[in-house]
């Protein structure tokens, strides 16, 4: 398995020698069995440097079971993970496989592990440890063949010191390190991946793109992207869908905003004024479903990082009518 084969569905080229590094890293521990902790802000890719890492292993024919740990409530996280014997919860009638069991002989990707509760952790400890789970109801332990790839976008080692990350667990997980620079430090690959994505947005959409406007071009050319690859990916998708006569036009450049100091730092032109009450309305709704993109529409994560309640999102989800994407 090489980059070219794995270019068929993600960009991995690069001219930047901070992600460079990155790709020779996940080559040379992919031969191992060492478990390896991918560390890197929101959006960088890190799930795709994991599948990058199983393809070029030993176990490239075998599972990649990924789970996104923030998805999940810490009850619902450990039958997900463990699997579940029947009759333990009252709608349990059949035998459910956990992903540890899907993984095995395989790879196990653990996405968010710095959102996994301290309890939660103890558990994932023994089962790394010593490659054996046990059923939740259930008696009969299975002893199990799997590689581990965490990531996170948390600062574990002072999650630890705070105590509110596990020592014992964040060295067993992290065995070996690899950093996933955002791209704004890879900018030298800026112009491939927008031709990359660019094409796939057209595919996925059924939309073909003969030109884009000058002004456009220099937008995402100059654009320092906070959410990084994942916010690149949502903007090329909005504006092939937004584009007019095959043309993308600067109607498509979204209200973007700079998620520390949560102010606009740029927006596309309007024909006419609207009022400051509806300005205000519009604005609200872009960045809502902007930041609901980032976080995949993981309510529970926009909660966190938008301060607000899941029941002040979901209020606002309906008074605007915003709908997830298929």
């Amino acid at each position: 398995m090489d980059n070219k084969t794995f270019n068929s569905a993600y960009y991995m080229e690069t001219k930047s020698p901070s992600y460079a590094r990155t790709l020779l890293d996940c080559k040379r521990v992919a031969a191992s069995n060492a478990n390896v902790l991918l560390i890197g802000e929101s959006g960088t890719g890190k799930d795709v440097a994991a599948q990058y890492i199983h393809a070029l292993s030993r176990r490239s024919d075998k599972p990649f079971i990924a789970v996104n740990c923030n998805a999940y409530t810490e009850s619902l996280l450990e039958p997900e993970l463990f699997g579940v014997e029947p009759g333990i919860f009252s709608d349990t009638i059949r035998r459910r496989v956990g992903k540890f069991e899907l993984a095995d002989h395989g790879t196990l990707f653990l996405d968010a592990i710095g959102d996994v509760s301290m309890t939660t952790q103890v558990k994932l400890l023994r089962a790394i440890e010593t490659k054996e789970i046990e059923r939740l109801g259930g008696n009969n332990k299975k002893v199990l063949d799997f590689r581990l790839i965490a990531a996170t976008s948390r600062d574990l080692p002072t999650k630890v010191i705070n105590g509110e990350f596990r020592e014992d667990f964040f060295y067993r997980i992290s065995t070996i390190v690899i950093r996933i620079p955002p791209l704004r430090e890879r900018k030298e690959d800026l112009e491939g991946m927008i031709h990359f994505l660019l094409k796939k947005a057209q595919e996925e959409n059924g939309i073909r793109i003969d030109r884009i406007e000058d002004k456009v071009w220099e937008f995402l050319m100059n654009y320092d992207y906070p959410g990084n690859v994942r916010e690149l990916k949502n903007t090329l998708d909005r504006m092939v869908v937004l584009s007019q006569d095959h043309v993308i036009t600067t109607e498509g450049i979204p209200i973007l905003y700079n998620l520390k100091r949560m102010t606009p730092v740029t927006t596309y032109s309007a024909h006419q004024l609207v009022t400051w009450k509806e300005f205000k309305r519009r604005s609200e709704k872009e960045y809502l479903e902007w930041a609901l993109r980032q976080t995949d529409w993981n309510i529970s994560a926009a909660s966190r990082e938008l301060s607000l309640s899941t029941r002040q999102i979901f209020n606002k989800i309906n008074e605007y009518d915003i709908e997830k994407p298929f």
